[in-house]
């Protein structure tokens, strides 16, 4: 089971079970991070104290710093541009990777199209697309309309999607339901940034708070869950925070950089 983030050097119980023991963490070299609800606050507007503490891991240690979000590219690129010292960016939920022009694209784009109009015709009355779509490829997201629960929306999507086109899925981020091909989730994503840079999974840290974000913290070494995380996210998480959202991500972040030795 996942712990709490206790004070001093961090211990970790391994989700398999077994004892508890120690680990360092001036052995990360990579460290990826969704945006929405892990370096945002709760009404997802960035941190602006988790955005320094990014920056202090990229200035003061040069870790290799990666944006895994399900935001289309070209937000996300904006977004890298303007915090500056990002090193690669995942897009779409895995979709696209990539940094400025060098732009992969990863699963069938003809599967989500096919899932987003399946969605648009017959969803229509309860979702509502999101203005990011026209800059999407493989991974298409969708807000409730007005009154609609989201658990209610999401239900819906799950039935209609796994009737008309099973090699499609969908997954709620806390801000949107995304439909795609189900063969793309950040972990995959992850792991090609990995074998770009000849990186193993206990060099890499990832970070988040939703059920986009499992396949994420499975792929890497060491996985740890804000505090306001999805019970699917903590339950595969190595560590949850004891605060929430970005507060959670500074709080990791002093950890690792204590054990660099750096105050």
């Amino acid at each position: 089971m996942p712990i709490k983030l206790p004070t001093g050097r961090i211990h970790i119980k391994n989700n398999c079970g077994g004892n508890m023991h120690m680990t360092n963490l001036s052995k990360i070299k990579c460290i990826a991070i969704d945006v929405d609800g892990t370096i945002t606050n709760k009404d997802n507007i960035l941190d602006l104290n988790a955005i320094e503490m990014l920056r202090k891991l990229k200035s003061e240690i040069g870790l290799k710093i990666v944006l895994a979000s399900g935001n289309a590219y070209p937000v996300l690129m904006g977004l890298a541009r303007y915090i500056g010292g990002i090193d690669y960016v995942i897009a779409e939920n895995g979709g696209v990777i990539g940094i400025d022009g060098e732009i992969e694209v990863i699963g069938d784009k003809r599967i989500g199209e096919k899932a987003r109009e399946i969605i648009r015709r017959e969803l229509g009355d309860i979702l509502i697309e999101s203005w990011q779509c026209m800059y999407r490829f493989v991974d298409f997201s969708f807000k409730v309309k007005p009154g609609i629960e989201w658990e209610y929306a999401y239900k819906k999507t799950l039935e209609v999607l796994g009737r008309r086109i099973p090699e499609a899925k969908a997954v709620f981020s806390g801000v949107a339901i995304h439909v795609g091909d189900r063969r793309v989730n950040k972990g995959i994503a992850l792991k090609k940034v990995m074998e770009k840079w000849h990186l193993e999974n206990e060099d890499v840290m990832a970070i988040g708070d939703s059920d986009v974000d499992v396949e994420m913290l499975m792929e890497a070494g060491l996985s740890v869950a804000v505090a306001n995380a999805s019970e699917n996210a903590k339950r595969v998480a190595k560590i949850i925070t004891k605060k929430p959202y970005g507060e959670g991500f500074i709080e990791i972040s002093e950890k690792i950089l204590e054990e660099f030795g750096v105050k």
